[in-house]
């Protein structure tokens, strides 16, 4: 027992040391520079995306108390996830002084060579809005910020719409529902270069949230 309380606040700390630097970075450098974190991040973390072009489950990540997986997402959010804590801390809500306030991130990668695509979906409660629900399965879909993040070597670019953020009820951070039942899912059509979206809630698919995003504006 004293073990698991020591390895809690050992985690603890090094979240809010994390929270800490990512607040010290945007306040200096801006929001490009975080992005910039973001990219060397993800260039470590894997190799180049096999079968783009096959739909699969978005993944999940919970970033109320980031680990060092999570810098990639803290980064390209470092602005919302810092407002958002600041609106918590304005009403005079001190629970979240260690980490971050309730924030959710869902995201799809694609890599090729020294191009990095991340589409990225960031659930906080002060800019999000219910658009889907299922009572039943306690699982909401609603329609929040998305940002798609597009590096090709040292050379980054940001931009920002409206995207669908599959919730489930009462589950861990990093849980992806049954997709026989309900299900956020994304793919990378090679030939228009573009990113596409779905939501599958309670067998439908959930039409706003049907989108085609291009990796290159138009």
């Amino acid at each position: 027992m004293a073990y698991k309380l020591q390895h809690h606040k050992m985690t603890r700390r090094r979240a809010r040391g994390r929270t800490l630097f990512m607040r010290k970075l945007l306040a200096r450098f801006g929001l490009a520079a975080t992005i910039a974190f973001s990219a060397a991040a993800l260039a470590q973390a894997a190799p180049m995306t096999p079968n783009p072009d096959k739909w699969r489950p978005v993944v999940y990540r919970d970033l109320q108390i980031p680990g060092p997986l999570d810098a990639p997402f803290t980064g390209i959010w470092a602005d919302m996830i810092d407002r958002n804590n600041r609106r918590y801390a304005a009403v005079g809500d001190g629970r979240y002084a260690v980490g971050n306030a309730p924030a959710r991130e869902a995201h799809f990668v694609v890599r090729g060579g020294d191009k990095i695509a991340m589409l990225s979906v960031l659930n906080i409660a002060t800019a999000c809005k219910t658009i889907a629900a299922d009572a039943a399965a306690n699982i909401n879909v609603k329609m929040c910020p998305m940002r798609l993040a597009f590096w090709q070597g040292p050379r980054g670019s940001v931009r920002q719409a409206q995207g669908c953020y599959l919730e489930p009820g009462a589950e861990p951070g990093n849980f992806t529902p049954d997709p026989s039942y309900a299900v956020s899912y994304a793919s990378y059509d090679v030939a228009t270069k573009s990113i596409k979206l779905g939501v599958i809630l309670a067998h439908k698919a959930v039409e706003k949230c049907s989108q085609i995003v291009p990796l290159y504006q138009r």
